[in-house]
């Protein structure tokens, strides 16, 4: 496991200099789990039906409130200057819709650019990081230390989208807590509810969320 999650970072860092292998490093993690595990050993990682239906709504509740949370303890801390990672993630969606035809409406800049995010990272980084990463951890050092591990990971790895290009250390210090709770939070409901698919969801609607948020907020960044 510590071999498939270099491998996804080394690619994912790549991204600093090249933004298409971040999506690459993603498409890459989601045939794994048939590619290298038996149906229990898929059971097991949690692909599987969750042990109630109702985690499939308490997963996205859960998640937009550590959104909520995340985006708050930015802009109090930065307002809406370079340091707040909302105002960089507008700054990276501006970029993405760059190329799109001008004059296209915002419903449709904010279409473009969340399917994205609803296609690539909650498939691959809960298989990786709550499927891979949690379970083998777990069976070596137990739940809670597995969970701190796992969120580390995740948290790290995603200073391949902000922080470092330029380096920005303000940033960094309220960015990578910011991901390391979501990733607590996705590795909880994934331990109460028993399966990933729940935390898909959830990891589906923050970033959905996250996306609103900048075209709520911060309307002048996308698309102007």
């Amino acid at each position: 496991m510590a071999l498939l999650f270099l491998g996804h970072a080394v690619v994912r860092f790549g991204g600093l200099w090249n933004p298409q292998l971040i999506p690459l490093s993603m498409i890459i993690i989601w045939p794994l789990p048939w590619l290298l595990c038996p149906r229990d050993g898929r059971r097991a990682m949690g692909l599987t039906a969750p042990t109630s239906w109702k985690w499939f709504g308490v997963g996205p509740v859960v998640a937009g409130g550590v959104l909520a949370g995340c985006a708050g303890a930015a802009w109090a801390a930065f307002g809406w200057g370079p340091a707040n990672w909302l105002v960089q993630h507008a700054r990276a969606l501006n970029a993405a819709v760059a190329p799109m035809p001008t004059g296209a409406s915002a419903g449709a800049l904010f279409v473009i650019v969340t399917v994205p995010a609803l296609v690539f990272s909650p498939l691959a980084e809960e298989f990786l990081y709550r499927g891979f990463l949690l379970t083998d951890l777990s069976e070596r050092w137990g739940a809670r230390p597995a969970t701190i591990v796992q969120a580390a990971a995740f948290a790290g790895v995603h200073l391949a989208h902000y922080g470092l290009r330029p380096f920005q250390p303000a940033l960094i210090a309220v960015w990578v807590p910011s991901m390391f709770v979501a990733a607590l939070a996705f590795g909880w409901i994934v331990k109460k509810s028993g399966s990933l698919w729940p935390a898909v969801v959830a990891h589906g609607v923050f970033n959905l969320s996250m996306n609103g948020l900048v075209f709520v907020l911060l309307p002048d960044h996308v698309g102007g």
